[in-house]
């Protein structure tokens, strides 16, 4: 009976068994078959190069694809499969390991960005402040160191004298500049020349102080200036003359500086310029002020019009005239030529020394034509002295004329390279220089560069004075002056030049009725010149 249950009970845990096991193979058979090539997910080549870009479901037609879960679901979908990311060939050339000489590269591009926002925000420290008024000044100056030779004077000439050299500082100077309340400027100037012989002194420069958008007269300066506004090279200032001094003889005709007030006014969309001033008649480039019971007064105007100026000034053409009256009141007048513009090299042949009139005017005219290296220039001058004398020499009420001029050609032997021509000031502007031969720019340890820009000029001067003839004992110096001048300049930057200058001078003169003069003189003269 035992034995009976027992087999019962066997029989029946197999046939629960294979119920149950009939009962899942139904189940699993009744699935729909996986079939991969109606359900693969393929990601779009479109979207191979963007990360965010959710993957593409190519689908069957007969098949219904399941619903498709967010890009950013963190679990994948049943039943689907996405092919491996590959980076586009570009996106594999930007994360290629960069050489030394790349990230040397990327350095100095991310300082030049660092300088430029440090620039950026001085400019904006540099605003007006309503409270304060007056910016910050900026500081700057010049350092001219000159070498001038007397290299030969003929015998004509040793009657006269043989000249003399001379090396020293042809300019020592400290200069600040700055705005108050976005309508006026105004500039500070000491020199530190030793001029005359004081040892140790200083005196003022340019000394003045600017108001701007004045009705009418748009741009007024009060002060110490440096006058007359007569032609474009003259004008310059020494900073940037074509020579180590304006061509003779119309540098040696330019009046110095003056106390008084000036007036300039752009016009016909700032390609004419007129210049208005009125000053006192005394020079004080020596001095700090006029003390004189008759000082006189002078008036100055000059109009210019350059119907063609492009990339400041790279092709320019530009013509104009200026006029000067003077009652030099009790100061004393005097008109030579200095071969060169060299005043201290005592060759001043043409001279007609010390006198009095009772007015002055001049006359003159320029014309421009520069087309990138390459400049030719001219001015023109003719002087009127009204009832000149000199007591026991020249008779009185009696008029003397002067008159002279230049002509002037330059050339950049290096490519792309020319002077700037500024229109507020009607005068030549710091070089172009493509290729510096050196910069001073922080952090940068081979400064070497290039060339630097190279150069040539040349002119011819002419000056005669022969109304001033005098009778025996008459100190003055009468006749005509040529001269021939070279120059070869070497521009390191804009602020840095060699000057290497060769004057020759040819003389015909008399003195005291005798028989006249032949001289003819030869002078080299070497600068090295340095703006900061």
């Amino acid at each position: 009976m035992k034995k009976l249950r027992s087999f019962l009970a066997t029989l029946g845990a197999i046939g629960l068994a294979s119920g149950l096991s009939t009962a899942y193979a139904q189940e699993w058979v009744e699935m729909t078959p996986v079939t991969p090539q109606q359900e693969i997910r393929q990601v779009s080549s479109d979207h191979r190069g963007n990360a965010q870009s959710p993957p593409q479901v190519v689908e069957s037609p007969s098949v219904q694809a399941p619903p498709v879960q967010p890009f950013h679901s963190p679990m994948p979908q049943p039943y689907e499969t996405v092919l491996p990311y590959s980076p586009t060939p570009g996106y594999a050339a930007e994360v290629k390991e960069k050489s030394f000489d790349d990230l040397i590269r990327d350095l100095e591009k991310l300082n030049s960005q660092y300088a430029d926002l440090k620039k950026e925000i001085a400019k904006k420290s540099d605003k007006a402040d309503p409270k304060k008024g007056f910016t910050a000044p900026k500081f700057g100056g010049r350092i001219f160191m000159d070498s001038v030779n007397v290299a030969n004077v003929d015998q004509d000439g040793q009657n006269y004298g043989t000249g003399s050299n001379y090396t020293g500082f042809r300019e020592a100077r400290l200069t600040a500049t700055g705005t108050a309340y976005d309508f006026l400027d105004y500039k500070l100037e000491i020199g530190f020349e030793n001029w005359n012989g004081n040892r140790g002194s200083a005196g003022f420069k340019d000394m003045f102080l600017g108001i701007k958008n004045v009705p009418i007269l748009e741009y007024v300066r009060i002060g110490n200036q440096y006058v007359e506004d007569a032609g474009s090279e003259t004008c310059n200032g020494t900073t940037n003359y074509t020579f180590m001094e304006p061509p003779s003889p119309s540098g040696n005709q330019f009046t110095s500086r003056r106390i008084g007030i000036t007036s300039r006014h752009l016009f016909a969309q700032d390609r004419g310029r007129l210049f208005l001033g009125f000053y006192d008649a005394t020079n004080v480039s020596d001095i700090h002020r006029a003390v004189k019971d008759s000082q006189g007064f002078t008036l100055n105007g000059r109009l210019t019009f350059a119907p063609m100026y492009q990339q400041d000034g790279r092709c320019l053409f530009l013509f104009g005239g200026y006029y000067n009256y003077t009652d030099p009141g009790s100061n004393t007048l005097q008109t030579k030529v200095s071969p060169g513009g060299w005043g201290d090299l005592g060759l001043d042949f043409i001279d007609s020394g010390g006198f009095y009139a009772s007015s002055y005017q001049k006359v003159g005219g320029e014309a421009v034509f520069q087309n990138g290296g390459f400049c030719v220039q001219g001015e023109f001058f003719l002087q009127h002295y009204e009832d000149a004398y000199r007591a026991g020499y020249l008779a009185e009420n009696n008029d003397k004329d002067a008159y002279g001029g230049f002509v002037m050609v330059r050339q950049f032997l290096t490519r792309g390279d020319y002077r700037k021509y500024s229109k507020d000031g009607a005068c030549w502007g710091a070089p172009v220089v493509r290729c510096p031969f050196m910069t001073y720019k922080r952090g940068t340890f081979n400064c070497i560069q290039g060339p630097g820009a190279w150069e040539l000029a040349g002119y011819y001067g002419y000056y005669n004075n022969d109304d001033f003839v005098g009778g025996a004992g008459d100190t003055s110096r009468w006749g005509q002056d040529h001269e021939l001048g070279l120059a070869l300049n070497w521009y390191w930057n804009p602020q840095t030049k060699w000057c290497f200058n060769y004057i020759h001078q040819i003389s015909d003169w008399d003195y005291q009725n005798t028989n006249g003069y032949k001289t003819s003189s030869d002078i080299l003269g070497v600068s090295c010149r340095i703006n900061f």
